[in-house]
């Protein structure tokens, strides 16, 4: 009984979800290949391991932030904990030497703030970091 008014209460915003899945295939795409650039010096990459930590990370990080984000979680928990696993998985999982950890962690802070950048300013989606607002080149004019 209380899963379901506690069920019927929850928010969660699914409108929009194809701009949602955009995201996530576009952010897929560029976490695997920062993964694959920063291994780049190695003779065989980890490709299983990569696509696996690419689909935790990615994949269900970002169904966790929409989900807690339309719930109302305080934001360091929405986008805390997908950073955190972002930050701590792929270079524990993957054994990032230094110098693939002093590459990897730079261009993965960048990699969202671009993202979004991309997304709000040419297509008006402002949904991939709802905190942080660019405008629509459209509105520039």
């Amino acid at each position: 009984m209380y899963w379901e008014i506690h069920l019927k209460n929850m928010v969660i915003n699914t409108n929009d979800i194809d701009i949602f899945l955009v995201n996530v295939f576009v952010a897929l795409v560029v976490f695997i290949g920062l993964l694959i650039f920063t291994l780049r010096g190695r003779s065989q990459r980890p490709v299983f391991r990569i696509l696996i930590l690419a689909f935790i990370v990615v994949v269900c990080g970002m169904s966790f932030a929409r989900i807690t984000y339309g719930i109302g979680v305080p934001w360091w928990i929405f986008y805390g904990l997908p950073a955190l696993t972002t930050f701590v998985l792929p270079p524990l999982v993957l054994r990032m030497s230094i110098r693939e950890l002093l590459l990897y962690v730079p261009l993965a802070i960048l990699m969202s703030p671009v993202i979004h950048i991309f997304f709000s300013f040419f297509f008006g989606w402002h949904d991939y970091m709802p905190l942080f607002y660019v405008p629509w080149w459209h509105e520039l004019l």
